[in-house]
């Protein structure tokens, strides 16, 4: 990716302010447990020993905000003391008002009176103008994001004209009209895990890097495009020094130099148990079961059919016991691609590998991870028919979808372009190269 020499901050002289809300009070605004680990792991980036833009200290983090007084005390903090780089990031629900204009979500939000209990972007912009900071950023991950950029592109307003006097730059993970995306299960929101993904880059990227990077993450994906505005010289600055290990990298893979990227299905957590319904089912249950037996059958009866019932349970239980536990990998290394299902094991090579992608089914809403293998390859060992009865003809091998390995996209795409080169395609590049896809 071509770019600019990256401009790096004075980190002693520079505040990052991280604000994000996971939980709501209303229940209109459903929960998005993905916030958490935006915000965990983005400090972890900025401040990273090795790596980071600034010490620990002057990166500070609002989790859950209940009210604007500390949203605004820390924003006012954060102005007053920058005097190089001032960075706003928001990951959350953005809501518009009756005007149309965007709104931060607090946990005490009421949808039904966003004005009054919101957080305007409009403020959040104004004590971006008021800063003294030399760089200012705006990162906003949510809902309509779109719509600080075009507010800030309106000609002749008073904002627009003291963000202007410095360097200042807006990166939003949607348009003006379009949701932003949470993918269920995954760890981060779709754009701040590209966000992430770009810090962790070889090569420091500059923000028009970063834009590019995530644009081409989140198109490949099928998703809204970011937006941004740049002014200045602010699109030249950098958010990271070098590398940033992934979040979910295991510890002896960074070791090793990434010798292999994993992924692993986690089995979905159950409910809790209603336990008074289920004994009071249970007791329903054994009290028919007896009568019932008593009046056609006897004891000798009840003690055959209690037997039964109680090894057809355990038999049960053990099934769905040892169907929790079966083992789903996807391994991608020097080699190639491994996949695990239980006792079997499947492998594509690069050698044999012409391109690799994520293709978007229609049918079930569902990202597969499909190979198209070398003219003349013979197709692997190990890939059953099952799916690959839908495929155009043998070259292709659907390796499964993304689900059934627990696999984060960004990761999965960082992890084939580093072992792999320039092999993977999006779904609209697979697409365009056989529409028999479709």
């Amino acid at each position: 990716m071509r770019q600019s020499a990256p401009l790096f901050p004075d980190g002693a002289a520079s505040r990052v302010v991280l604000i994000g809300c996971s939980d709501f009070d209303d229940i209109g605004l459903p929960a998005i447990p993905a916030v958490k680990a935006n915000l965990s792991d983005l400090r972890s980036a900025f401040t990273d020993q090795t790596h980071g833009i600034l010490p620990p200290e002057h990166c500070r983090v609002l989790a859950d905000p209940a009210n604007h007084r500390s949203v605004g005390m820390a924003l006012a903090q954060a102005a007053r003391e920058a005097e190089d780089l001032l960075l706003v990031y928001y990951t959350g629900h953005g809501l518009l008002d009756e005007d149309g204009l965007l709104h931060l979500a607090l946990s005490s939000t009421d949808p039904a009176h966003v004005g009054f209990t919101g957080v305007p972007t409009d403020l959040v912009k104004r004590y971006l103008g008021r800063a003294r900071a030399r760089l200012r950023v705006l990162v906003l991950d949510c809902c309509f994001s779109g719509r600080a950029v075009a507010a800030m592109t309106e000609s002749g307003s008073l904002l627009s004209a003291q963000l202007d006097m410095s360097g200042t730059y807006t990166l939003t993970s949607t348009t003006a009209t379009a949701p932003s995306h949470a993918p269920p299960g995954q760890r981060h929101t779709a754009f701040t895990a590209a966000l992430l993904d770009a810090l962790s880059q070889p090569e420091p990227l500059t923000l028009d890097g970063i834009h590019q990077h995530i644009d081409t993450v989140l198109q490949g994906a099928g998703l809204p495009r970011p937006q941004r505005r740049s002014v200045n010289a602010a699109g030249d600055l950098a958010l990271a020094r070098g590398p940033v290990q992934p979040p979910g990298t295991s510890t002896k893979a960074a070791a090793d130099g990434a010798h292999e990227v994993r992924f692993r299905r986690t089995p979905p957590t159950a409910p809790p148990a209603d336990g008074h319904r289920d004994t009071i089912a249970a007791v329903f249950f054994l009290v028919a079961l007896v009568t019932l037996t008593l009046l056609f059958g006897g004891w000798r009866v009840l003690l055959i059919t209690a037997a039964a019932v109680l090894g057809c349970g355990g038999l049960i239980t053990l099934l769905a016991v040892v169907a929790e536990r079966v083992r789903y990998e996807l391994i991608i290394d020097g080699q190639g691609l491994r996949v695990a299902r239980g006792k079997r094991s499947a492998c594509v090579s690069w050698a044999d590998t012409e391109c690799v992608g994520v293709l978007r089914t229609i049918a079930n809403h569902s990202n597969v991870l499909i190979v198209r293998l070398r003219p003349d390859t013979p197709r692997p060992l190990g890939f059953g028919k099952g799916a690959n009865h839908h495929v155009p003809d043998q070259r292709y091998v659907i390796v499964g979808t993304l689900g059934t390995y627990g696999v984060d996209p960004v990761r999965l795409r960082s992890a084939i372009e580093h072992f792999a080169g320039g092999i993977y395609r999006t779904d609209q590049q697979l697409l365009e190269m056989d529409p028999r896809l479709r």
